[in-house]
């Protein structure tokens, strides 16, 4: 997404309703790879949550390590970490810790959202990614033209979310949940987020 440090604020919206601000902080490494944190305030549908995702990618822009946390009325955490000299996956929650073989590069739901502005896939081409306990499908549709400017779309499966991204960077994002869509609208982008550490 960037060669440079930079935070992208989006604007949620669920049913046409504000339903809160995400804050994306990336960091590109000196390796190839990027550092990504995302801290979500929800507030619709209830009840209201705090989520933050972090992932730390390769050089090819796959998955290396991926936390979640959420906050609400109960508080989780989960994380998956790629272990490529014990050649496995290991995925916590909680207190318990399970290892799957690492068959071949995945992608976190941070790191996928990062990796679709590189995709180059005409229009009707699809790709299928690897992901912890499943797989994407990504769907390159025909392009859209938004206020005289040209957005690629994308699809993503299972489920159905819709991604618009414009000069390299995701702009919309859109998802079916329940009866109603989901969208996150990029808003702004600012220059130099704070340094993060691991915080799971």
């Amino acid at each position: 997404m960037t060669v440079h440090p930079a935070v992208y604020v989006y604007r949620y919206f669920f049913a046409g309703e504000e339903a809160g601000e995400g804050r994306l902080e990336v960091r590109p490494q000196p390796e190839g790879g990027m550092k990504a944190t995302l801290t979500a305030e929800v507030n619709l549908p209830l009840p209201k949550t705090r989520q933050r995702w972090q992932t730390e990618t390769d050089a090819e822009g796959f998955s290396l390590y991926f936390a979640e946390r959420v906050e609400g009325r109960e508080s989780r955490v989960f994380t998956v970490e790629r272990l490529e000299e014990e050649g496995v996956v290991l995925v916590t929650q909680g207190k318990e810790s399970v290892a799957f073989p690492l068959l071949s590069p995945y992608h976190d739901p941070l790191s996928l959202i990062l990796a679709l502005p590189r995709l180059d896939l005409a229009p009707g081409e699809v790709v299928r990614f690897a992901m912890p306990g499943g797989r994407v499908y990504v769907e390159r549709l025909p392009d859209l033209e938004v206020e005289g400017r040209v957005r690629r779309h994308l699809r993503l499966r299972p489920g159905l979310t819709l991604v618009q991204v414009e000069e390299g960077l995701p702009v919309r994002m859109a998802q079916q949940v329940g009866d109603h869509v989901f969208e996150a609208v990029l808003e702004g982008v600012e220059a130099e987020p704070k340094r993060r550490r691991r915080w799971v």
